[in-house]
Parts: C-alpha cells; sequence; structure tokens
C-alpha cells in the first residue's frame, strides 16, 4: 500500500490502528494528523481529568466563568468519556445548562471532591446528565439530603459511592440513597457528623463494602449494618487522638461487643479495618480468629489491647488472612511474640505500622 492511500483508509480501519498505540506520545501525536484522525483520537478518549487543588481551581487566574466554558467545550469535544473529575473545580452548571444533553450519557465514574461551591438544584442539573454513573466520589462536598435524594433519582445504577465527610448528610438521605439504588455494592460515609447510623434500618442490604467511622451507633444501628450478612470489606476506625474527634465526641466506638456481633454477622469478611479501636480485647480477637474464616487482611493499628493470645488466635484462626497490620508501639504483644511470628515465615505476613 503507497503511503498515500493511507489517509484514505475507512473510519474503522483508523480506529483500529489508534487503539494498537500503547502511548500517548503516539496517540497525540495520532491527533495531529488532520481532523478526521483528531476526531478519531477524540472518540477513544474515555477520560478527563481536570487537575486540581482540593479547593481551589486547576488555575486561580482563570474566572469561573471561563473555566466552566472550558470544561462545557471538553465535553462536548469527548463524546465517549466512562470517567471524569471535576475535582475542586468551580460551578459550571450555569454555564453549560443548554449544552446538557450534548454529553454526559457515557460516563460510569464521577469524581466531585472538594466541589463545595455546587447548590442542591446546581447538583441536581450535574447528576440528571450522567444517568448511566455506577460510581462517585463527593468526599468533602457540601451536598445534603436534598442533593442525595436527587443522586439517587438520577443514578439509580450507582454501584460505589463515596460520601466520607459529608458532614449535612443525615440519616434521612442515607435511606433515601440506600431504598433506591438498588444496586449498590460500596458506600463509603466515615466522619458524616449528622449520621447516626439508623438510615441503615429498614433498608434493603446489598452492600459488600461499607466504610463507616466517625459517628455515633449503638448495637441496634450495628445489626442493621450488617443485617444483609454479604458484606465482605468493612472499615471502622476511631479517632486516633481526643484533637481528631469532631464535635460532640460522636465518634464511632468499636468495642468487644461490636467485634463479636461482626464477626457473628459477617460470615463472608475478607478485610476488616479496626484501627484505634482500643476498646477490644482478647474476647474479640478469638472471635475473629473463630468466625472470620474467609478474612484476608487485618489492620488492627493502635489497638492498645492486643495481646500475645490474641495475636495466636488471629494467626490460627484466620487461614486464609494474608496480611496483618499491627502498630509497632500500640498494642500489647511481647516483642517476642512478634519476632517469633515473624521469624515462622508463615502466613499472615506481620506488617508493623508505620512501615521502616
Amino acid at each position: 500500500m503507497s503511503l498515500s492511500s493511507v489517509p484514505s483508509l475507512p473510519g474503522d480501519c483508523l480506529d483500529l490502528i489508534f487503539k494498537c498505540l500503547k502511548t500517548r506520545d503516539d496517540r497525540n501525536s495520532f491527533g495531529l494528523t488532520c481532523h478526521q484522525w483528531l476526531h478519531i483520537r477524540d472518540n477513544n478518549q474515555e477520560s478527563l481529568w481536570c487537575k486540581s487543588r482540593n479547593y481551589e481551581p486547576a488555575d486561580s487566574k482563570i474566572s469561573s466563568e471561563s473555566a466552566a466554558i472550558i470544561i462545557c467545550n471538553l465535553l462536548i469535544r469527548f463524546q465517549n468519556l466512562q470517567r471524569l473529575s471535576l475535582k475542586g473545580c468551580p460551578g459550571i452548571s450555569e454555564v453549560v445548562t443548554s449544552k446538557s444533553q450534548s454529553f454526559g450519557s457515557k460516563v460510569r465514574t464521577l469524581d466531585l471532591r472538594f466541589c463545595s461551591v455546587y447548590s442542591d438544584m446546581q447538583l441536581a442539573l450535574v447528576f440528571s446528565w450522567f444517568p448511566r454513573l455506577t460510581r462517585i466520589n463527593l468526599h468533602y462536598s457540601n451536598i445534603n439530603d436534598n442533593g442525595l435524594a436527587a443522586l439517587a433519582k438520577c443514578c439509580s445504577s450507582l454501584e460505589t459511592v463515596n460520601l466520607s465527610n459529608c458532614c449535612s448528610i443525615t440519616d434521612s438521605g442515607l435511606s433515601c440513597l440506600l431504598q433506591n439504588c438498588r444496586e449498590l455494592r460500596s458506600l463509603f460515609i466515615s466522619y458524616c457528623s449528622s449520621i447516626t447510623g439508623i438510615g441503615f434500618l429498614g433498608c434493603s442490604q446489598t452492600l459488600n463494602r461499607l466504610g463507616a467511622g466517625g459517628y455515633k451507633h449503638n448495637q441496634e444501628v450495628l445489626n442493621a449494618i450488617i443485617s444483609g450478612g454479604e458484606l465482605e470489606y468493612l472499615y471502622l476506625e476511631t479517632a486516633p487522638d481526643e484533637s481528631a474527634k469532631i464535635e460532640d465526641a460522636s465518634i464511632i466506638n468499636i468495642d468487644t461487643e461490636a467485634v463479636l456481633t461482626i464477626s457473628r454477622g459477617c460470615p463472608l469478611l475478607k478485610e476488616l479495618f479496626l484501627s484505634n479501636c482500643e476498646e477490644v480485647e482478647l474476647e474479640g480477637y478469638e472471635a475473629i480468629g473463630m468466625n472470620c474464616k474467609e478474612l484476608e487482611k487485618l489492620y488492627v493499628m493502635g489497638c492498645q489491647r492486643l495481646c500475645d493470645t490474641g495475636l495466636q488466635a488471629i494467626c490460627d484462626g484466620c487461614n486464609k488472612l494474608i496480611e496483618l497490620y499491627i502498630d509497632r508501639e500500640k498494642n500489647s504483644c511481647s516483642s517476642s511474640a512478634l519476632e517469633q511470628f515473624n521469624f515462622k515465615g508463615k502466613k499472615p505476613e506481620l506488617i508493623l505500622w508505620p512501615c521502616s
């Protein structure tokens, strides 16, 4: 084939050629050839990440209006985006309202971390652009129950939702999300200071991954959280010191009784995060070894009452355990027990934190 005939190749052939290119430079160079090849490159763009600092626009010299127009044009240009990040970007809804039908239908992953400028109405509009969303990250945003209700209504196919540090959400919004998003598998609500956990009550449990630290709970709520029996990953954390606690001391309190409930109610548990849960005693660790037969990773950094006997119970009972994370100082295990544990060279691997 002569070189002059290459530009005349049909679009599907050029598309296959583009997909064979491995490096970013090669793909960018492909798009510089001509308008047709640029269009092929744009159609294959699946990710768009607007880099910015946590609370600031990507470039402080650009006004919010200009940034909104730029983002809008990018969304219109890349019609097949699967993943989109607007982390920390200024509000864009007013500018793109009239053009919102031109993009968003294929986006599955949306990152709105640190987007604190959106109102309820603006968030509802943004959510309506992405009906096929399966993953959304709203960490440190100002979303409240109204915004969460709009999210559940517009994006009912959600599988993963990160709401950690969203302090305006209450149990009412949490309940709405759980009741309407029936495919939800992963939920992160750590340090949502307005949540008590009663939002789990009466909700159908499809979750297999839950991050819930930094709010009050009682035995009834804990029973509701694990009622589905399908949890495989559970992250429960207590603030490491008094200065880290949120107002009114509404820090999740994981003690021996809570660990007994979790170990008995979560037979499929593969990963358990109990960092800084200082009130868990020997009986709790023995229950983990006795009941958590599928456990692969266990995090007990800062658990001061973990002793030699508890360490041995975990090792003997959790046959599938791969990694065990222990604080170098905040535990009651003897140095000889830790050294002997590592010397045996047997699974699980004992990882002293922080790593040296």
